[in-house]
């Protein structure tokens, strides 16, 4: 308490005392005197022997590691594991008004000189809060623990290491500057910052080191004969010095001489604080000092408990000493009487009021029931007022405490957030156990207000969205909102609002991309509007199976993912899938699993074995011709209708029409196939006959060799040989080269067609060559069981010579003459030209 306030009191206490015989006129103008003599008073220095150990006043079970003072009287507390708070403190006790976790093993903390930023030293690396904001603005992390940091000037942070790095390392908002302290061999016992940015580093070799920003050596201080274990600057041009064994040294910054001082024990210095012109000195084992800061000699010392970090002065000369041991911090007081009631401070239950010194039930407020604060419940430790008469005490920490003393309908508030828990009172809580909302326009649970727990984000509509926005519209109920005017899917809502298992949908092509989801985007990276995809499948009859996949690229929108179809299938939207890779989809190909099969007629013509109607029809080109010539809109006879419709007259009773020209080349194309029959039939005939005769002339005598019987026509007559050495041995080895001639040759339809046409034959098929011998078509008896060697047919002249000899020699049994008339025959047969 300060002069000003003390002399305050008294003034009212007299005007109190004197109220019969004074104007109230008279005590304000004393008052407004007063308030106007504080603002010039200066901190008075007590006589410290009249101080005495008042006990404690209050213990935290923790350590801490920084308590100070702050300029609005409050009091800033960091413990060790980087529990930040900002107190008031009262008679000796810590209320807590806000608290920030950083939950860190925090070795040291400082607070800069404007008191707006804190950082905390711990294991992991430093952490600096805005001390308005109440929030982490930097977070350093190191390897090595940081056992101190220091916010220098600009606002840049030097973290140090005692070991490990022994150095200190500047940061600033960007990460490290490069600037770095020196290496320190011995290690760090303490560390300081200039006001001009020149650095101390206390080391254990018991030197102190003087470098500049930049980390350059300046001056190293020997004076210390003892380790270092804390620098404070004090004053405009001094810093104070505490060693391990008890002593002070006050230097001057520009001389960097010390004046040294025993402190009249042999504990560690721990901290050091300016009152008014005295510096408190406080010590391990309780031990706090006051010394003189003009000459720095030792006024008086005092003994608390644990080791001193921090002390709270009184204006009337009583402190605070703060110690901490490896488990807990206690708070002792050394007091005088400050109200000047006759009752020593630490036995007067209200030392700041002279009408009050005994409060019997503990509750703060005095029995005096005429003096100031007088208890109206002396016997109730929890309440002493019931200012609107609901009968609960206007004591919110009370018992049945009336937290709303003004309001007959309200005394209760659960979480604390100024509303009544009686929701259908005045002031009343819609919300009574959470402390960020009270009112609820659309009822739909959640609150109005925007910076509160789940704040409704539509507070007029009763809706129930809770994943992007609370209380808004939620058609498919899957947590996400509908978007609106106010809230697009960009901002977060619902892409898809009518599908409950999709909800997100980043490239826009209406598939979610939840994979667990309905139609869930297998292509969540583009945009695509396919459905299914190709799998190829060695079990499938098709080669294939379709496996669901949306949202993929499906350019020619056939609904198949263009990057599983074969390829050039994704350009056709009619195919996807080509088997055998002919460039021909599977729906068009006849047969996808041959490259060289596409349509019915490939397959038609490349199976000869496939005598369907179709193949049939395929395989004859009339039909084809037919087919052809067929007018758009007319309808196509089919292969076994279009025979019918020939013989029964075809246009009349089919509607055939065939084109005239085609007519034509088909008459004389079976004129010249009649003619060509007609002349095998005749050839038949005279082979036939020829043989007869040769067979007659053995028969009867003319058996000789003559000159009309040569080796050519002893060839003829299946008798070749007989007159000379070699020859055909029988017809049998004939037989095993060369077949009898075939003149049976397939045509290419119009024979058949033409000779139809002429009456020679009936319907198709009929006439099987392969069935007939020669002789039979020429009406004449069969030849003998033995096959003749192929004989020459009649001709103008014999051929010179034949085709050239094979390289393996004549065929067995053949002679010259028959190598001139048949060679070609057989090279022809047997593929040898």
């Amino acid at each position: 308490m300060n002069a000003a306030t003390l002399t305050a009191k008294r003034v009212i206490h007299i005007c109190k005392g004197d109220a019969y015989g004074m104007h109230r006129f008279l005590a304000v103008v004393v008052m407004l005197g007063v308030a106007l003599q504080a603002m010039l008073v200066q901190p008075v220095t007590a006589d410290l022997s009249t101080l005495t150990d008042a006990g404690q006043t209050d213990a935290l079970n923790r350590p801490l590691v920084h308590w100070s003072t702050l300029n609005d009287g409050r009091v800033l507390t960091v413990d060790n594991m980087g529990n930040i708070s900002v107190n008031a403190f009262s008679n000796g006790v810590l209320s807590t008004q806000w608290t920030v976790f950083l939950e860190v093993e925090a070795n040291h903390a400082r607070i800069d000189t404007a008191q707006s930023l804190l950082v905390v030293a711990h294991d992991g690396g430093a952490l600096v809060v805005d001390m308005s904001s109440q929030s982490v603005i930097r977070n350093i992390t190191t390897v090595d623990p940081v056992d101190d940091a220091v916010i220098d000037g600009q606002g840049d942070v030097w973290v140090v290491y005692f070991a490990g790095q022994r150095r200190a390392v500047e940061y600033d908002a960007s990460g490290l500057t490069g600037a770095s302290s020196g290496t320190i061999a011995s290690g760090i016992s303490a560390f300081e910052i200039l006001p001009d940015g020149r650095m101390l580093l206390a080391s254990y070799n018991t030197n102190i080191y003087v470098e500049n920003e930049e980390g350059v050596a300046l001056s190293t201080l020997t004076e210390p004969t003892e380790i270092v274990s804390e620098l404070k600057v004090v004053g405009n041009s001094g810093f104070l010095a505490g060693t391990t064994g008890g002593k002070l040294l006050h230097y001057n910054t520009e001389t960097m001489t010390p004046t040294t001082l025993n402190l009249g024990h042999s504990k560690q210095v721990t901290s050091f604080s300016e009152v008014g012109d005295m510096i408190v000195v406080g010590a391990k084992q309780g031990k706090v000092s006051f010394v003189d800061a003009s000459n720095t000699t030792l006024l008086h010392e005092f003994t608390a408990s644990g080791d001193i970090i921090g002390t709270v002065h009184a204006f009337t000369g009583q402190f605070h000493a703060v110690g901490v041991t490896p488990s807990e911090t206690k708070i002792r007081y050394f007091d005088l009487d400050s109200d000047l009631d006759g009752v020593n401070d630490s036995q007067d239950a209200f030392p700041d009021d002279s009408s009050q010194t005994v409060d019997s039930d503990g509750d703060g407020y005095g029995d005096n029931a005429e003096g100031t604060d007088g208890d109206a419940f002396p016997n109730d430790s929890t309440q002493w007022a019931d200012t609107d008469g609901d009968g609960y005490g206007d004591n919110a920490a009370g018992n049945d405490p009336d937290l709303f003393p003004n309001n007959e309908e309200q005394w209760s508030d659960m979480d604390g957030d100024g509303y009544g828990d009686n929701p259908s009172g005045a002031q009343g809580d819609q919300f009574p156990t959470e402390p960020t909302q009270w009112d609820d326009a659309d009822r739909d649970s959640y609150g109005d207000n925007p910076n509160g727990y789940r704040p409704d984000a539509c507070p007029n509509v009763n809706a129930f969205s809770t994943v992007d926005r609370f209380g808004c519209p939620d058609t498919d109920l899957d947590g996400y909102s509908n978007p609106d005017e106010n809230w697009s899917v960009e901002d977060g809502a619902d892409a898809l609002p009518n599908n409950p298992t999709q909800w997100m949908d980043g490239d826009g092509d209406g598939y979610g991309d939840a994979s667990d989801g309905q139609e869930a985007d297998a292509c969540p990276w583009e945009f695509g509007n396919s459905t299914k995809a190709v799998s190829p499948n060695a079990t499938s009859p098709k080669g294939y199976v379709a496996v669901p996949s949306f949202g993929c690229i499906d350019k020619d929108g056939d609904g198949w993912v263009d990057r599983s179809e074969s390829p050039l299938m994704e350009q056709n939207p009619n195919e996807h899938y080509d088997g055998d890779s002919d460039g021909v989809g599977s729906n068009s190909d006849y047969d996808d699993t041959k490259a060289n099969i596409q349509t019915q007629q490939d397959h038609c013509l490349n199976d000869k074995n496939d005598t369907s109607e179709a193949c049939l029809g395929w395989r004859d080109p009339a039909y084809q011709a037919y087919r052809n010539g067929v007018a758009e809109g007319d309808t196509v006879l089919g292969y076994s209708a279009w025979n019918t419709s020939l013989s029964v007259g075809g246009n009349d009773d089919g509607g055939l029409a065939v084109d005239e020209d085609i007519l034509n080349q088909v008459i004389v194309v079976g004129i010249i196939a009649f003619a060509g029959l007609t002349a095998v039939i005749l050839v038949a005939a005279f082979v036939i006959n020829q043989r007869k005769n040769v067979a007659e002339q053995k028969e009867y005598g003319d058996v000789s060799r003559s000159l009309s019987r040569n080796t050519s026509m002893e060839a003829l007559e299946g008798k070749a040989g007989m007159s000379a050495q070699g020859g055909v041995i029988s017809d049998a080895s004939w037989d095993d080269d060369i077949e009898q001639l075939n003149f049976d040759e397939s045509g290419d339809g119009f024979d058949e067609m033409a000779m139809r046409d002429e009456g020679m034959i009936g319907d198709a098929g009929s006439m099987n060559y392969d069935e007939e011998s020669i002789e039979s078509i020429a009406g004449v008896g069969a030849a003998s069981s033995v096959e003749p060697v192929p004989q020459p047919v009649e001709t103008t002249s014999v051929p010179e010579q034949g085709p050239p000899i094979p390289e393996e020699g004549l065929p067995a049994g053949w002679s010259m003459d028959q190598w001139r008339w048949y060679g070609h025959e057989y090279l022809a047969k047997f593929g040898k030209n």
